[in-house]
């Protein structure tokens, strides 16, 4: 299986990155180009939408990293939210919770950035 992308703007210019699908090192490889990308297009401040990754592999986790530290790079951040049991246990025992924010629902990941609840 693989993993698509789909991007919102949000007000005030804030970005929600959704990802669907499993992201294992196949997949993750296939769009890892296109959601550096996405990220990279406006910088800023950008939420991603776990809810939709079903499965994650170490390989998920690195495209994560090298799009917070390029993100970071530009005066932006990176944001998880909403990520499944496994995939939140995947991104706690290598550590990377304590790399980017990792919230429990978008509207935490809106809160913690001052925004209130934007996706309405």
């Amino acid at each position: 299986m693989s993993v698509t992308i789909h991007e919102e703007l949000l007000d005030d210019g804030l970005r929600k990155i959704s990802l669907l699908g499993v992201l294992d090192a196949p997949s993750a490889m296939a769009i890892e180009e296109q959601f550096q990308a996405k990220l990279l297009e406006k910088g800023g401040n950008v939420i991603i939408d776990m809810a939709g990754v079903e499965y994650m592999t170490s390989y998920g986790l690195r495209m994560l990293l090298v799009g917070a530290k390029a993100l970071r790079e530009r005066k932006g951040e990176l944001h998880l939210a909403a990520p499944n049991p496994h995939v939140m246990k995947v991104i706690t025992l290598a550590g990377y919770d304590t790399m980017f924010p990792v919230h429990e629902t978008i509207e935490d990941a809106l809160l913690y950035m001052g925004k209130g609840d934007l996706s309405k």
